[in-house]
């Protein structure tokens, strides 16, 4: 085992790349033992993990261990002549591991090793280069070579030439070979093919060598060179640049696919500097703490009444209601009270009243008027077909994120939901991005001939801070199991999928770098496919555009683009919401009290229903 614990990563066993039967990552023994054989100054280059598959109390994790004690950092986050000096150190390590990626023993195990599941897997730990989250990719990647190859030019292929990713198979092993052999049939080498295994790794570390020692030894006699003719490039010379022109032409289209990265794709490094983020990581902590705090304090403090109700130490139920009155009689389950606005858990959607613009209460709940509101939306560009999410703020306009939307053409663009009935076309009227370049991450759609009710915005004084809110939308990883989905994609205009919510409460409102945007980071979990979907709170309100997440080691971060920014977008568009700035006074529906458990009868007694049975020796009456 290795001297000293790194960090501690989650896992997803899905991105796990596998070797005979098992995880690459579980064959670190082998792994290493290898490249102490081979090439020992690689030896130490994949740290080594311990895992945990999770179970259900605690997700599943890795925990990293090295040879070197530190902090690792991500090579990206170096400064230039520490990055310059950590990466010319990992090409020292990785540059004699390439000829064995084409050995019949270790290629396929190594090929897997050399993948990373993301950039700041990478890193250095008191300037020694280490590699975590090895042997991963991300979901889909292992069998799209494509997006394969874009992933792993942005990972290890960053700062390490080769000649082509990490063959996966024997046909990505025959064009590894051939990537290998076309600089030396350009070059007009007509010798033997490069060597295998050992014979390589030798010739990777000692070949700089004997070449400078084959400079220097003297020409042997020979007659006067005839003057050289010039040296002409041979058919094969054109086959690196040929590959390097692909490549690009691949890596390019990539970047212009706007349907299918609905998220931007590295939100920490895109919009948040890294001085902004350990800020925000500093407030998120803070909040994480004061939750931590109230729970703990609960958890001591809790008692059960008769009734079965759970109290909290303030009084309250676990979801900030009052316990029933017995005395009265309308306080009973279902009847509408008043909840605490930060309550220990949040209560059931299906159980929030929406208190209208006249102050009377809704007949639908909370998820009724979110139904409503929130619809699909779906772009479709020449190069494929990205799906989002957006709401209405006026009869028939929606709001979505310019990023859902960009990049497709004015005919492209559809919206449905349940009320809606059907897939209905829409039209883009406004815009506002990327969040990058402007701070802002908007559009705004017509759909003609759609008369939808819509959010009211918040844009309030008090802080939204700890208060529990929902989000909604159409996930992408919801999407591919449901089947009014399926049978949408299959032509079927008139089936709709159906909303996805989540709750969760608010760490943490920013003004966020560098151009001063207001945002919303919560804890309501969201995804691909979330992107312009509604962040409420518990009445119902618009207090934030779910727009992007924030990827961490232990946790994600989910952002909102807070209302304000939004009102701001809507400004001069004929959109007129309903904008309120009181605070939200939460009324939620009693629960309906637990079934009653028939008591036991007393010893020897029979139950109900049971004649009774005469005992030995008894004399029946």
């Amino acid at each position: 085992m290795a001297d000293y614990f790194l960090v501690k990563t989650p896992l997803t066993l899905e991105n796990c790349l596998s070797h005979d039967g098992a995880l690459v990552l579980e064959q670190h023994a082998e792994l290493r033992a290898m490249l102490e054989a081979r090439t020992p100054a690689a030896a130490g280059l994949f740290a080594e993990p311990l895992i945990s598959r999770g179970n259900d109390q605690a997700a599943a994790s890795v925990s990293w261990y090295g040879d070197v004690d530190g902090k690792p950092v991500p090579l990206s986050r170096l400064d230039s002549a520490s990055r310059a000096e950590a990466q010319a150190r990992l090409q020292a390590q990785v540059t004699p591991l390439l000829p064995l990626l084409d050995d019949p023993e270790v290629g396929a195990m190594l090929s897997r090793a050399l993948y990373t599941l993301e950039p700041g897997s990478i890193v250095a730990v008191d300037g020694t280069p280490l590699l975590l989250n090895w042997g991963m990719l991300p979901d889909g990647f292992e069998r799209d070579r494509s997006a394969r190859a874009n992933h792993f030019a942005q990972t290890l292929g960053a700062f390490v030439p080769f000649p082509a990713p990490p063959p996966l198979g024997p046909s990505e092993a025959q064009k590894y070979r051939e990537a290998i052999a076309a600089p030396r049939a350009a070059a007009g080498d007509t010798g033997p093919a490069p060597a295998t295994g050992a014979a390589a790794a030798a010739a990777a570390t000692g070949g700089m060598a004997a070449a400078s020692a084959a400079k220097a030894a003297p020409p042997p006699p020979s007659s006067p060179p005839a003057e050289a003719e010039p040296r002409r490039v041979g058919p094969g010379g054109w086959v690196p640049l040929l590959v390097l022109t692909v490549l690009a032409a691949v890596v390019l289209l990539w970047l212009l696919l706007p349907g299918t990265r609905l998220f931007p794709n590295d939100p920490s490094e895109q919009a948040i500097s890294d001085v902004a983020a350990a800020e925000l990581a500093e407030e998120v902590n803070a909040a994480l703490e004061a939750r931590l705090a109230s729970l703990q304090a609960a958890l001591d403090g809790a008692q059960c009444r008769a009734d079965g109700t759970l109290l909290m130490p303030d009084g309250m139920t676990i979801e900030g209601l009052l316990p029933p009155d017995p005395r009265d009689p309308n306080d009973r389950a279902g009847a509408i009270v008043p909840a605490d606005l930060t309550p220990i858990l949040p209560p059931d959607p299906a159980r929030v009243a929406v208190p209208t613009a006249t102050g009377t209460l809704e007949t639908a709940n909370l998820l009724a008027l979110v139904d409503a509101r929130t619809a699909l939306v779906i772009a479709q560009t020449a190069t494929g077909t990205g799906t989002g999410t957006g709401f209405f703020v006026g009869p028939d306009l929606l709001v979505t994120n310019f990023h859902v939307v960009e990049g497709a053409a004015a005919d492209s663009i559809f919206v449905t939901n349940e009320a809606l009935g059907a897939v209905r076309q829409a039209q883009l009227l406004k815009q506002s991005g990327p969040l990058q370049a402007t701070g802002a991450d908007f559009a705004l759609l017509r759909v003609p001939g759609a008369n939808q009710p819509a959010f009211d915005i918040l844009q309030g004084t008090e802080s939204l801070r700890l208060q529990a809110v929902i989000a909604a939308g159409y996930p992408g990883d919801i999407l591919r199991t449901d089947a009014q989905f399926s049978q949408l994609r299959a032509g079927d205009l008139s089936a709709v999928p159906q909303l996805a919510v989540t709750d969760g409460t608010v760490s943490v409102e920013q003004d966020m770098a560098p151009r001063n945007t207001r945002v919303v980071v919560h804890s309501a979990p969201i995804s691909t496919g979330n992107s312009g979907g509604p962040l409420l709170d518990s009445c119902g309100r618009l207090v934030g555009v779910n727009t992007f997440v924030v990827q961490g080691p232990l946790r994600n971060l989910n952002f909102a683009l807070a209302s304000p920014e939004l009102l701001g977008f809507l400004q001069g568009t004929g959109a007129l919401p309903n904008v309120v700035s009181s605070p939200c006074r939460p009324q939620v529906a009693r629960p309906s009290p637990p079934p009653a458990v028939a008591a036991l009868p007393a010893p020897g007694a029979p139950a109900e229903g049971i004649p009774a049975l005469p005992l030995p020796g008894a004399t029946p009456e």
